[in-house]
């Protein structure tokens, strides 16, 4: 895993571009969309301060980014981050990954997803929780979140539409460990 950075654009473009890798991303997926996301990621105020975490003084670490690009061979393929909340939800983050389909049954989200939860809890004392959600007949990655720690809490109907369809999403949880 690496920082995103502009020299990924076109990995991205490429891989988020044939509709079928994600769902939650615009399609068709142009260069705008993908320089908009990487300047997102690298942005100061989406990245979270590390270290332990008290009330009183916060974390003490340094500043580490929350959104990483999934690399083989130096190409970038997919992308793994947490999306910290806001307000009463900062001790909250929601996590998020994508692949590309060419990588798809390789093993490779099996080793990245579960090794991210782990470096996360590790790396951000102030995360308390870990949420993620999937479309429901996602076996693959709610199998995958399962064995990443996460727990099955619950189903959405009709939380998600993509190209004008309605579809259910379930939702994952871990506290910390």
């Amino acid at each position: 895993m690496s920082d995103p950075s502009t020299s990924t654009t076109n990995g991205i473009i490429l891989d988020l571009g044939d509709g079928l890798t994600v769902r939650k991303h615009p399609h068709p997926y142009t260069e705008e969309n993908a320089t908009f996301w990487i300047k997102h990621c690298l942005s100061e105020e989406n990245c979270v301060r590390s270290g332990d975490w008290t009330y009183e003084n916060g974390a003490s670490g340094p500043l580490m980014c929350t959104h990483y690009a999934i690399a083989i061979n130096d190409e970038a393929c997919g992308s793994i981050g947490l999306d910290f909340g806001s307000d009463v939800y900062f001790h909250t983050a929601e996590l998020g990954y994508w692949l590309s389909e060419e990588y798809w049954g390789k093993g490779v989200m099996s080793r990245v997803v579960p090794a991210f939860v782990d470096w996360s809890w590790n790396t951000f004392g102030i995360l308390a929780r870990i949420n993620a959600e999937v479309v429901e007949g996602n076996l693959a990655s709610a199998n995958l979140l399962q064995k990443s720690g996460l727990k099955l809490e619950g189903r959405r109907e009709r939380q998600i539409c993509k190209g004008g369809v309605f579809k259910n999403a379930l939702m994952f949880g871990a506290l910390r460990p």
